[in-house]
């Protein structure tokens, strides 16, 4: 998208003015980070928007963060949404935020239910079938023989043919390396979920009578007899739908697109444009919270833009015209060098009849 906008003649529309914003210094703080990054982490700090913590304190204090921003004490409808820089630092967070609600009695009876976790395996690792074990899950997105989308399997082994798996009505099926494309492959594990929990949905669903997006965030009601789960807003979710988190706090990329009453950013380090979409998630208020806030300040200065093929080359040419030109102005130095005329052999003997030694080496004479 950046080259086409700079580098091609079709015509683009960019939002100059930031909306999302009512409080008037965020607002300014937020435009100037788009500007400035170091100007406008300098303005978020004015503002009093950045608190430094010692690390080992951090997860407790993004908690009590979140719990005086969401009103944990008293009904409230207030939006509150906690970014962390890595999925560890999630993981922190939400055990403290979820301590912190069993404390005052916001979270219920808890159930344990099935989480497919994704493992992330590249095409290449999913086509070498040393990689699967028995009980990884596979996931399709996309169709392939016997097997409808959206539907899981479990891994029951592999060998040289390809991984057979076992789909729900308990026939076997093997899967090729043509397929790789075809499936991601899940972890299953357990998740502790409770009535008021904050679950997020990690993929999208369609079926009759439910619908999941990709990084919606819901709120458990509670449960029915036979372990169902029922919604705030009516919905059911279905025993098989298993890719599911606890949803008090993401990354910055599943942050875009999400605008709450209020956000807290938790970081060490985020590169220019995540920490523009975390910081900018909220409308009232935002809260940021790290360790370090000179490393966090510096990090914010660099950008993870990927350079383009084009733009690689170009640097490259530059680079390979710069040692055209130092290679070309060093052969000019060398022939001119050679052109310079030598001093005689018989005045040269008499320099030095007639200098001192020690004057010669302090002028150059005779080297």
């Amino acid at each position: 998208m950046r080259i086409l906008e700079t580098k091609s003649r079709m015509k683009s529309t960019s939002l100059r003015e930031v909306q999302r914003q009512t409080n008037r210094d965020y607002r300014n703080a937020i435009e100037e980070l788009r500007r400035d990054p170091e100007r406008g982490f300098q303005r978020l700090e004015e503002i009093g928007a950045v608190h430094e913590v010692p690390w080992n304190e951090r997860a407790a204090v993004v908690a009590q963060t979140w719990e005086n921003a969401s009103g944990v004490h008293m009904d409230c409808t207030r939006t509150v949404l906690m970014v962390c820089a890595t999925h560890d630092e999630i993981a922190k967070v939400t055990s403290a935020v979820r301590d912190a609600r069993k404390r005052v009695g916001k979270l219920g009876n808890a159930r344990q239910l099935a989480q497919d976790v994704p493992l992330r395996w590249t095409a290449a690792q999913k086509s070498d079938w040393r990689n699967f074990r028995p009980g990884h899950v596979i996931g399709f997105h996309r169709a392939v023989k016997g097997i409808e989308r959206n539907a899981t399997a479990e891994v029951v082994r592999a060998d040289s043919r390809g991984v057979v798996v076992r789909v729900a009505k308990g026939e076997e099926r093997t899967l090729t390396r043509k397929q790789a494309r075809s499936f991601e492959v899940f972890e299953r594990r357990s998740i502790e979920v409770a009535a008021g929990d904050q679950l997020l949905f990690t993929a999208n669903r369609r079926l009759p009578g439910f619908h999941a997006t990709n990084g919606e965030i819901v709120t458990v009601d509670h449960f029915d007899d036979y372990g169902r789960v029922y919604l705030g807003d009516g919905r059911v979710v279905p025993q098989d739908y298993t890719h599911l988190a606890h949803g008090y706090a993401v990354t910055a990329h599943r942050s875009q697109g999400k605008s709450v009453d209020e956000v807290i950013v938790s970081a060490d380090g985020m590169s220019r444009e995540l920490f523009y979409v975390a910081a900018s998630r909220g409308r009232e208020r935002v809260t940021i919270v790290t360790s370090d806030a000179d490393a966090l300040r510096e990090s914010v200065g660099r950008t993870a833009a990927r350079p383009s093929a084009t733009e690689l080359a170009r640097k490259a040419l530059l680079r390979m015209d710069r040692g055209i030109r130092r290679g070309f102005a060093a052969a000019c130095d060398l022939v001119r060098h050679a052109r310079r005329p030598q001093p005689e052999p018989g005045v040269e003997r008499a320099v030095r009849q007639v200098v001192p030694e020690r004057q010669r080496h302090e002028h150059g004479i005779g080297r």
